[in-house]
């Protein structure tokens, strides 16, 4: 049994030409994001980008609680309605579970490792207020999940008849030994082999539940392990939802059986995994692209003069920015981190209205420091950062 092409390959054993120029775009683009800003702002974006990501990523699922939601229960602010409750948690516990994997992903040698997976999962649906994701019905489904262990029944999803139980680890092995092949390989090639291997994942369906957002959790860990410069900066399932229909459609064509023997030499269809790989080569350019454009400091120093312009005018409905804020706020764009003392000289005032200003400002959420005496850093909140980065998420 084999799930085999693992890429599309042309007969010759080639990429498609316009694959991998598609793919070396993609690459150069997202490098070019890393030199945008300090890395205060490069940290502070990214963490902005962990709520996104883990909002899109449940929106596919049909489960997103938007991240002026997640920033409340982030603040212990829990919503009263039991169902909303147990979304916000849900995101909180898939940032939580990203961060994480940033700082032990090295403990995985091969970043397409089983154990790496199952070390997710388990992470994942083992947090406290996880307990109702456990309890599985669909149809004739009925059954409580493990976290962590690989499904012990036989399903099938939409068209799509997930692989025996008994073939499933012999898939896994597979699978992480045919990928980690392309590790010593050109930054393209390591994105094309990462891309395509997302497909194999939600194909073997591994897990009874969960194998969307721990497979989108698995392959932007591969993507930072690859070192795809400047993820991070951008995410791919931001793309994905808002081409969820694409998204769907195109998993589902490269699971197709092959066509015949001019499509390719695996039992999948090469011509299926193709469109499948374009269409992920596209949408991550778009979100590169779509990132590299707003992030400009001149870009976001306009937007942050009209944000402070409409909260004062009360356009927003919520409390109204203090005076001299976004001079604070352009400071911090460009050096990053500022001692507190050197607000007063910034705002051109007295070191009283200097103090009110900071105070305000970190008890609003519109700047953090590590100590309550320590430099200031710009936090990019929620409702703030929909303004700056325009349609990075809905308005709410």
């Amino acid at each position: 049994m084999s799930f085999t092409p693992i890429i599309p390959l042309e007969l010759d054993g080639s990429i498609d030409t316009n694959i991998l120029n598609l793919a070396e775009e993609v690459c150069i683009k997202s490098a070019m994001l890393k030199g945008t800003h300090n890395i205060f702002i490069t940290n502070g974006i990214k963490e902005l980008l962990r709520k996104t990501n883990s909002y899109y990523s449940n929106k596919i699922e049909s489960e997103e609680t938007h991240p002026i939601d997640i920033d409340k229960a982030m603040n212990q602010d829990f919503s009263n309605d039991t169902r909303q409750r147990t979304l916000q948690i849900l995101s909180i516990v898939h940032i939580d579970v990203q961060r994480n994997l940033e700082k032990v992903s090295n403990q995985f040698e091969n970043p397409y490792s089983s154990d790496m997976l199952l070390h997710i999962h388990k992470e994942f649906y083992s947090k406290e207020g996880m307990e109702s994701f456990l309890k599985i019905e669909h149809e004739n489904l009925k059954a409580t999940m493990i976290p962590g262990e690989l499904r012990h029944m036989n399903v099938a999803i939409g068209k799509h008849t997930a692989p025996d139980t008994k073939f499933i680890e012999h898939y896994l092995n597979e699978y992480q030994e045919l990928y980690k092949r392309s590790l010593n390989q050109s930054k393209a090639i390591q994105l094309i082999h990462a891309l395509c291997s997302h497909h194999i994942l939600v194909w073997i369906h591994p897990f009874l539940d969960g194998n969307g957002r721990v497979s989108r959790l698995f392959l932007d860990n591969i993507l930072n392990k690859i070192n795809i410069e400047g993820y991070g900066l951008w995410n791919i399932s931001r793309g994905l939802s808002k081409r969820e229909k694409k998204y769907k459609e195109y998993l589902a064509l490269a699971d197709i059986p092959a066509q015949g023997v001019t499509d390719g030499r695996g039992p999948l269809s090469k011509r299926g995994l193709t469109y499948f790989l374009k269409f992920m080569l596209e949408t991550a350019l778009d979100q590169v692209e779509y990132m590299g454009k707003h992030l400009q400091i001149d870009s976001l120093g306009a937007n942050i003069d009209k944000y402070v312009r409409l909260s004062q005018e009360g356009l927003f409905g919520i409390e109204s920015l203090p005076q001299y804020s976004e001079l604070i706020f352009k400071e911090l764009l460009i050096s990053g981190e500022i001692e507190r003392g050197r607000v007063q000289n910034i705002i051109g005032k007295k070191d009283r209205t200097a103090t009110t200003l900071i105070g305000k400002l970190l008890q609003m959420q519109y700047l953090e420091s590590d100590t309550p005496r320590g430099k200031l850093r710009l936090k990019f909140n929620s409702h703030f950062a929909s303004r700056i980065i325009p349609e990075l998420f809905p308005d709410k």
